[in-house]
């Protein structure tokens, strides 16, 4: 245990439903039945409100699996309809079947027939489903270990154990809409939002395509539901209402985002709005053609402009369809000639979705937890204690599931694939008490225990109570970089850094040091600094250091920096090595000058060079005076960094770090990645948030390089590495005001390129300015 440290962990609990993502199967020609009826599965589970149904042939579009990667679903599932289900969507499809035995008309034939209606059908549509959903769940992280898939199915008429039914948890009557009345794609919108039951009697009667059109445009707000439902008590909730779950939505982010409007009829669009809904909150799917009263719903539902997207549409005829309703509207000529649309055409590839909303129990969430952790050496944690296992109010452990989902606020964890359960889990744990994955910028696992646990356990023995890891930054990338047979280590910059690092204490006090007036005064100690700047013998040049006395430190022109912080700091620094205090002294042996810091002087010392012995006497020491003057050196590593412009990465994790979404990253200094031993790129610095991981390249000057053909590469070199470890997203920093023209259209057009080339392709964002007016900006499209 020598040699390390123990740190209490910070946790927020919050106890949630599990976010399912259903696979529906289905014909190009019958989809929206086929997405009603797994809908209505999923409306009968605890937590589809927060849930998705995808149509199998949406599975694989781009911006539907990028949505699908941001919500981090707990479980993705095949849909399994049941031989009932199938008779309904097909009817006399159980009386072909049963004629074909030639069962019909025989004794018993009722009672067959009845158990038949029970079980699951699995014809060619299921089994497509299912090789489509075990498709999708090895490309998102899902509650699984090894090969061993926790839930895989979800079937008609089948308790699913790891799933609780919504009637056991809702406080109040649930209402939805009939499954027999879903037979449009207007009717499927308006179902989108309030949910779907199986039953088909006590409804108001038939509903008209205006009317299913008026209520998706509402979404939840709207009065259909009680049309269709006039005998439904007060107080009822819609199943697909976070309400009627006792849940609430919560979302780290400042502001809510705009409202995003989908158009398009095609499967593919119903999966976008269905996803974007689960991690934007605020959607409205409109898979008709768009008349003027319909645009002019929308402004008064929200404030600020509206996104308006299509999965099967592109960005033009988006566009051309949403500006035509504008120019209709019917008073437009009595407005002035300049009002802006409220109206924004996006590519789904382009939609923000940082900080997605997240379902929890309305009584569970946000509570304050504590566990005593080690630290390891390259800063992971360990929890040295497992957490006490407990039922948050309103659950029965007995009747309920549910997900535990722990964040650290000063320790995020970004939601990586490749940060598998055994990334998580503290060295030892069990790795089948429960199902434990990266999530939420956190860890999450399921409630109870998934191993063995014997009759008549009592509520310890059946909750899990994981001993969890929350892995540092370096190992992350170790972990992530390992997936593509690629290495990781530190390069001489990044050694420089973690040198320095470790004399004042952490990172962040590094950063403020470069953002600090004492960084120029560093400067002072290399080379290149004018000789005759300060008062006279106050600073020397020598073979192996330039070194200051405290007059050239107090002939630094800093008007800012007032002589009492000075001293401080100076003291500061020797204390922590950054600096070290000596003398001046020659050899009487050899003609050599040399400094010699404290902990080497005594009354005798002996010459560096020549190993004479020398004697601490006048004539010995420079400038020649009655008694010799204190002199200061800079730590060699410190000043290899300030000699890099080592100050320009930390300048820009400094900024990054103060803003909202990466207040609490982890950061990593320069670091490179390896390809077969081979050194391929090196980057300035990594930053992991709880949503994402980040890399950085930060300059000096404005450009990648002085040719066409070396930013070219060095665009390359720094995506692919990006891509290597998993990063979303690269910054390119500078200390300049802005980036060169040609530096930008390289990056831009290395991004679309790998874009067409389904490559992946970064966020790229500029941090320019350092130092000085930071600014961070997205990379224009081209």
């Amino acid at each position: 245990m020598s040699g390390q440290s123990f740190t209490f962990l910070p946790l927020s609990y919050a106890a949630r439903p599990p976010r399912v993502v259903i696979v529906a199967p289905h014909r190009d020609e019958d989809w929206v039945q086929w997405t009603a009826a797994a809908l209505a599965r999923l409306s009968a589970m605890w937590g589809c409100s927060g849930s998705a149904v995808i149509p199998a042939s949406a599975v694989g579009h781009p911006a539907v699996e990028r949505c699908l990667a941001h919500s981090h679903p707990d479980h993705v599932m095949a849909y399994g309809p049941s031989w009932d289900t199938f008779d309904t969507l097909y009817p006399g499809s159980i009386e072909q079947m049963l004629a074909a035995q030639q069962l019909s008309g025989s004794p018993g034939a009722d009672q067959f027939q009845k158990m038949v209606r029970q079980h699951p059908w699995d014809g060619p549509l299921v089994r497509e489903a299912v090789t489509t959903a075990d498709a999708l769940r090895s490309r998102v992280s899902t509650n699984h270990h090894e090969e061993h898939v926790q839930c895989s199915h979800l079937f008609d008429h089948d308790d699913v154990r790891d799933l609780t039914p919504l009637a056991a948890i809702a406080a109040v009557p649930v209402i939805g809409v009939p499954r027999a009345l879903v037979t449009s794609v207007e009717a499927l919108a308006y179902a989108m939002h309030v949910g779907i039951q199986a039953q088909t009697t006590g409804t108001g009667g038939d509903v008209s395509a205006e009317q299913w059109r008026e209520a998706a445009l509402r979404g939840a707000e709207s009065p259909l539901l009680s049309q269709l439902h006039p005998s439904a008590p007060d107080g009822a909730r819609a199943v697909r209402s976070h309400e009627a779950g006792r849940c609430i939505p919560v979302t780290r982010a400042l502001q809510r985002p705009d409202r995003i409007v989908v158009l398009g009829d095609q499967p593919e669009d119903f999966a976008l709005a269905e996803v974007l809904r689960q991690t934007r909150g605020e959607v409205t799917w409109m898979p008709w053609e768009a008349s003027v009263s319909d645009m002019w719903l929308f402004p008064g539902r929200a404030s600020g402009h509206m996104q308006v997207t299509s999965a099967s549409l592109s960005v033009e005829e988006t566009r051309r369809h949403i500006d035509a309703r504008w120019n209709e509207r019917p008073v437009r000529h009595t407005q002035p000639a300049e009002v802006e649309s409220p109206f924004e055409a996006v590519d789904p590839l382009d939609i923000d979705l940082n900080h997605p909303i997240m379902v929890v129990l309305r009584d569970a969430w946000d509570q304050p937890r504590s566990l005593p952790a080690s630290v390891e050496p390259d800063g992971s944690l360990q929890t040295s204690l497992s957490l006490a296992a407990e039922v948050p109010r309103g659950l029965d452990p007995d009747k309920h599931r549910w997900q535990i989902t722990l964040t650290a606020g000063n320790h995020p964890v970004p939601p990586l694939d490749v940060l598998g359960s055994s990334t998580v889990m503290a060295t030892g744990q069990n790795p089948w008490e429960t199902f434990v994955r990266a999530a939420d910028g956190g860890i999450t696992y399921w409630s109870h225990r998934y191993d063995f646990v014997p009759s008549g356990a009592s509520l310890t023995g059946t909750l899990a109570s994981p001993k969890l890891a929350w892995p540092g930054i370096k190992r992350i990338l170790h972990i992530a970089a390992s997936a593509n047979d690629t290495t990781i280590r530190s390069s001489p910059a990044g050694k420089r850094a973690a040198i320095m690092e470790r004399l004042l204490g952490s990172r962040t006090a590094l950063e403020a040091l470069a953002a600090s007036p004492g960084w120029p005064l560093l400067h002072r100690f290399t080379q290149n600094t004018p000789k005759n700047d300060g008062p006279e013998h106050s600073r020397w040049t020598l073979k192996s250091a330039v070194v200051l006395s405290w007059e050239a430190i107090v002939a630094h022109d800093d008007n800012t920096w007032n002589l009492e912080a000075r001293r401080n700091q100076i003291d500061q620094w020797t204390s922590q090595g950054v600096l070290r205090r000596g003398l001046i002294l020659g050899c009487g042996h050899c003609p050599i000058l040399e400094f010699y810091p404290l902990a080497e002087i005594s009354q005798s010392y002996r010459c560096r060079r020549c190993g004479g012995e020398n004697q601490l006497t006048k004539s010995h020491w420079r400038p020649a005076a009655d008694e010799p003057r204190w002199f200061y050196d800079l730590h060699p590593a410190v000043l290899e960094l300030v000699v890099n412009n080592g100050d320009v990465p930390l300048l820009a994790t400094r900024y990054l770090r103060n803003q909202h979404w990466a207040r609490q990253a982890l950061v990593c200094e320069e670091f490179e990645l390896l390809k077969s031993g081979n050194r391929f790129v090196e980057m300035d610095f990594a930053l992991a948030t709880s949503e994402d991981l980040w890399l950085g390249e930060a300059k000096s000057n404005d450009s990648l390089g002085n040719s066409v053909r070396e930013r070219q590469r060095e665009a390359v070199k720094l995506m692919e590495g990006c891509a290597l470890v998993g990063a979303a997203g690269l910054i390119l920093a500078t200390a300049k005001p802005q980036w060169s023209q040609a530096t930008v259209e390289t990056l831009s057009s290395e991004r679309q390129g790998r874009l067409r080339a389904g490559k992946p392709a970064p966020q790229i964002s500029l941090l320019t300015d350092l130092g000085t007016n930071p600014k961070l900006t997205p990379l224009p499209n081209t």
